[in-house]
């Protein structure tokens, strides 16, 4: 039991703060201590008495649902959660005149490291998530291919080309194995992969962003799926069988340059890949595994997605960003992609150039408060899914 734990001054604060923050309160803990004392010994004493982290990520769900919403039950939730995985335990509250203790030492609960915010909200999402109910599977359209009817296959970057394979699919094109026209997309490499990420989490996985790539460098080679020139190479001699390949940029130029190579409408494409997502994602995925069973990973992903009502592109998202340590290889595998598409001899739409990383001085990591925002927005939305029905 910490020392400030026993200190009946510090009790009666900390249970006030809990019962400011319960009733939708958003003030911080520093402000709070600056409050008359007169009134926190009128409030009952918690038992026990909440940490740092649980009490500041309630703040920030009161913040994040703004004044006058009703989280009753939310806050309790939270509160009773223990946040899984290694990291700080019982962060105790900063408080004046509090003898030095064992343990983790006090900490203001605004100056919190985002990845204990992070962990306990992922605690919060697995306990709250299997009482969704989790949405249908994606069940493509496959109609008989008639001759009449356009027929196309689509590869490359995964998320662009699920945006562009539902306008074809709308427009009544048809994606089909029996000699389709091939349209392969490519997008800068870190964009690529980072759709090839959410993908990969959406599917169940728990590789990290920086792990992801370390294993595509460690092979000499994109993965499969999105090595534009590797996949335009096997698909070069099919019989009957066009092929083109689109680079570009942005999505919205991507998709249009492959809609015109099919003749179809340009379809309205925006967005990109949302890292802070998909490592939310793999989040809960590993944590999933554990105290769900393997059976229901897939299905929590699909649900915490759905309840976000992200899609696979996001406008607004951040742009995705190589990890440093894996810049000059990503130069390097873009160099070689676009000279290969430039001497293959096949049809190339738009710049092979654009394979290239984009050049600023971003980290290259997740940014773990938008990590954390969207694990608070989940938190608020179950829980407005939950007093609806």
């Amino acid at each position: 039991m910490p020392v400030t734990g026993t200190d009946p001054t510090y009790q009666h604060a900390v249970s006030a703060w809990a019962a400011h923050l319960l009733a939708g309160g958003t003030t911080s803990w520093a402000d709070w201590r600056r409050r008359a004392t007169d009134a926190r010994a009128d409030v009952a004493v918690l038992e026990p008495l909440p940490d740092a982290t649980h009490l500041e990520l309630v703040r920030r769900v009161n913040l994040e649902a703004g004044p006058g919403a009703d989280l009753a039950g939310l806050a309790d939730r939270i509160l009773a959660t223990p946040a899984p995985g290694r990291g700080l335990l019982d962060v105790p509250l900063p408080w004046t005149g509090a003898p030095r203790r064992f343990g983790t030492p006090p900490i203001d609960p605004a100056l919190l490291p985002g990845e204990e915010l992070v962990r306990l909200a992922v605690g919060v999402l697995a306990h709250l998530l299997p009482g969704v109910r989790p949405p249908a599977p994606d069940e493509p359209q496959r109609p008989w291919p008639a001759p009449w009817r356009r027929r196309f296959r689509l590869h490359g970057a995964p998320a662009t080309v699920a945006a562009v394979r539902r306008h074809l699919l709308a427009q009544g094109y048809v994606e089909t194995d029996w000699r389709p026209t091939h349209v392969v997309i490519g997008r800068p490499v870190e964009v690529m992969m980072a759709e090839h990420w959410g993908r990969v989490v959406r599917a169940g996985g728990v590789v990290k962003w920086s792990r992801l790539w370390r294993r595509a460098e460690a092979s000499g080679r994109l993965p499969p799926q999105i090595d534009v020139a590797a996949t335009a190479a096997r698909l070069r001699d099919r019989r009957r069988e066009p092929l083109h390949v689109v680079v570009a940029r942005d999505a919205g130029d991507a998709a249009a340059l492959a809609a015109g190579v099919l003749g179809a409408r340009p379809p309205g494409v925006h967005g990109g890949p949302d890292v802070a997502l998909s490592d939310l994602v793999r989040r809960l995925n590993r944590l999933a595994v554990l105290t769900q069973g393997p059976d229901q990973v897939r299905v929590l992903a699909r649900t915490l997605v759905s309840v976000l009502g992200a899609d696979l592109l996001s406008p607004g998202a951040p742009e995705p960003a190589p990890p440093q340590a894996s810049l000059p290889w990503a130069r390097e595998v873009a160099a070689a992609g676009a000279a290969a598409l430039r001497q293959a001899g096949y049809a190339v739409h738009g710049d092979p150039g654009a394979l290239a990383p984009t050049e600023h001085r971003l980290p290259g990591t997740v940014d773990r408060e938008r990590t954390l925002a969207l694990a608070v927005r989940a938190c608020i939305r179950i829980h407005e899914l939950e007093r609806k029905s």
